[in-house]
């Protein structure tokens, strides 16, 4: 799999908008009813959310699994679609992992905006968080290089999953709250000498996170022993 960096090195930041499936017109808000259904979008969050200031699924007491991700990355788009669900469903629901978001915003245009969007719901209406960001990775309205995650976009996002106040939302988004979280994630994921997205941190080891749209058997195994700790 090509990294999210690597494409966008090699493409010298232009990516023609022609030829992407599925996408609309910049900053368009209009988006479609339909929302996803998935082993994410039901997955479990833990009792006191609250007390997390990144988005986690799971009991909030088990080994925690950590996905770096661009909002508008193509590449975590498939993950969310391929390979996060295996996941959920073979580790978080049976209550052996849990798995935490922090959003790497490598291009630093409005992916930071989707980012803060992202983070905003969290703290707002937690229940509804993992179907956001499905809903998003599912609608990606272009590519990387294109702004289209604008502020009236993301709040309709919000109001199509049936986040409870979608104004506490834009509120976040328009006030740039949350800068330091971003700042941690980016420092984080140096760290754990990711060069693109999506990443993956399992028990504190950098794994490959998809192959062939797919968890690779290598990544299972890791996961696997993980859980056994």
């Amino acid at each position: 799999m090509t990294s999210t960096r690597r494409r966008f090195l090699l493409a010298g930041g232009a990516v023609a908008a022609t030829g992407l499936t599925g996408c609309l017109s910049s900053g368009s808000a209009d988006l479609p009813d339909d929302v996803p259904d998935t082993a994410v979008t039901n997955a479990p969050v833990p009792n006191s959310p609250g007390d997390y200031d990144y988005a986690t699924m799971g009991s909030g007491d088990n080994p925690t699994v950590v996905y770096f991700g661009d909002w508008k990355c193509p590449h975590c788009a498939t993950f969310s679609t391929n390979v996060l669900p295996t996941i959920v469903s073979e580790f978080v629901e049976p209550g052996d992992l849990d798995l935490r978001f922090r959003a790497w915003n490598i291009f630093q245009n409005d992916d930071v905006r989707a980012a803060r969007a992202g983070l905003g719901v969290w703290n707002v209406d937690p229940a509804t968080y993992w179907t956001f960001h499905e809903y998003v990775m599912a609608n990606q309205a272009g590519p990387h290089s294109q702004e289209w995650a604008t502020t009236d976009w993301l709040t309709t996002a919000a109001e199509k999953v049936g986040v409870s106040d979608v104004d506490a939302v834009r509120s976040q988004i328009e006030n740039e709250q949350f800068g330091s979280l971003f700042s941690d994630s980016q420092n984080a994921a140096r760290q754990f000498g990711l060069q693109g997205t999506p990443g993956l941190i399992v028990d504190g080891q950098r794994v490959r996170a998809m192959e062939s749209e797919a968890l690779p058997e290598s990544t299972r195994n890791a996961l696997e022993q993980f859980a056994s700790q």
